[in-house]
């Protein structure tokens, strides 16, 4: 039977503690990594006109990759937007709609970013005694990460948030279900998701791992 830990420590000069949580045993464990390509250069741009929290018009470089009809995500300094609609005027590129953080103020410097579609999920939230979702990126310290889990209608079962601060690590979300953290994945089983990431640098991976449990 497989089993996880979630094992926490901090350091200080002269100074150095650990604690391991009581070890977590589940029938099974799903696993899945989610390459995220880099970002085209050119996607990286201003947000010129703000309508309201939803609405606003990104100017791009020349040669920027977003097509009118796309899906995709906004991120700036302190936030990010998902699951917005693009539609193109050359390098002008009005997004709408979405969900996430308020647009920032006009004239804030932008990215936006083409969702990646992961069809391969199969997690029951349900059965989960503890779940983690990870950013990795080698060579980008503070890129930032986002994805979106989804049930078989595209609904929303959870959506994370993650940065990448050093190179080993970042901001992570780690579930001991078992051990008494929320369960944040509950509901219909999350069969699909969208993911993506603002990295002008360099590709990146997105993990998930969870311990599942037929009879939680």
């Amino acid at each position: 039977m497989p089993s996880a830990q979630h094992l926490k420590s901090i350091r200080f000069p002269q100074y150095s503690f650990s604690s391991n949580e009581t070890a977590v045993s589940f029938d099974s464990i799903a696993v899945y990594e989610i390459t995220l390509a880099v970002v085209d250069p050119q996607n990286v741009g201003t947000l010129t006109t703000r309508t309201d929290a939803d609405t606003g018009v990104a100017t791009l470089v020349t040669g920027h990759s977003i097509t009118t009809g796309e899906v995709v995500d906004v991120y700036w300094a302190a936030g990010v937007r998902y699951g917005m609609t693009a539609t193109v005027s050359v390098n002008a590129v009005t997004v709408d709609g979405g969900a996430g953080d308020d647009l920032p103020a006009q004239d804030t410097a932008c990215t936006v970013v083409e969702q990646t579609s992961i069809t391969v999920l199969n997690l029951d939230g349900d059965n989960a005694k503890m779940i983690g979702v990870f950013y990795r990126n080698a060579s980008d310290t503070g890129a930032k990460a986002h994805i979106n889990f989804q049930d078989s209608g595209a609904a929303t079962i959870r959506e994370v948030d993650l940065v990448h601060e050093t190179a080993n690590g970042g901001l992570d979300e780690i579930l001991n279900i078992s051990g008494g953290d929320t369960n944040t994945y509950t509901g219909n089983p999350v069969t699909q998701g969208k993911a993506s990431h603002d990295s002008v640098t360099a590709a990146a991976v997105l993990y998930v791992l969870a311990g599942i449990d037929a009879t939680p």
